[in-house]
């Protein structure tokens, strides 16, 4: 933990994987290296998605049990889609009821982000939608916005080295202008960099020349 009581990523520790390939696939991959990094010996264990359905489907078939936490910046986006369809142009009332809710959330205090929603009257139809969809949301993964009790027990809440790794391992090699690969290429390039960005470019080479 740092001096204000934020959890610290130990410099060197984290591993990458990564294919394009299904979710099922994918599942597996990630419980493999999962089971490569000790995941036996954890007392505990955490799951952090964006809120996507099919990584609760893989935490629910490979990490059962764990504490599963919705990234708390993606979860911000859901009562901003909020603020934004109901309020408009009047940016004031927006930042105010958006702030609110901030606070509420920050604090994992869900349901009351809910009825904060469910308050709200938008007249067109397709505004009332976009409501009833984003208190489904919240309804949905209301235990896994816990923040102030996982913030307690040291856990991560966002996702921020995921993001950049999306961007160093795949983003950097992959989504430049102008380049062209295919699948089976871009798979290869992917499992050389995640071998040499987790730093096992001596054992992916060693496994290949014993395959």
């Amino acid at each position: 933990m740092d001096e204000e009581g934020r959890p610290v990523r130990d410099e060197g520790s984290t591993s990458y994987v990564g294919q394009i390939e299904t979710a099922e696939e994918f599942g597996s991959r990630i419980y493999g290296e999962a089971r490569r990094r000790g995941i036996d010996r954890a007392q505990e264990v955490c799951v952090l998605g964006d809120g996507a359905p099919w990584i609760w489907n893989i935490a629910e078939e490979h990490f059962y049990g764990a504490t599963q936490v919705v990234d708390l910046y993606h979860a911000r986006e859901h009562y901003w889609k909020v603020a934004n369809t109901c309020f408009g142009q009047d940016g004031q009332k927006r930042q105010l009821w958006a702030e609110a809710r901030r606070a509420q959330l920050d604090e994992g205090r869900v349901e009351e982000v809910i009825q904060a929603i469910n308050r709200l009257t938008p007249i067109l139809a397709h505004d009332r939608e976009i409501c009833e969809r984003e208190v489904g949301f919240f309804e949905k993964n209301k235990d896994r916005m816990r923040y102030a009790e996982f913030k307690q027990q040291g856990l991560f809440v966002g996702s921020g080295v995921l993001e950049a790794g999306c961007r160093t391992v795949i983003g950097q090699r992959l989504k430049q202008s102008g380049m062209h690969w295919t699948v089976r290429g871009a798979n290869k390039i992917i499992a050389l960099r995640c071998s040499l960005l987790s730093n096992r470019w001596e054992d992916f080479w060693e496994n290949r020349t014993c395959a």
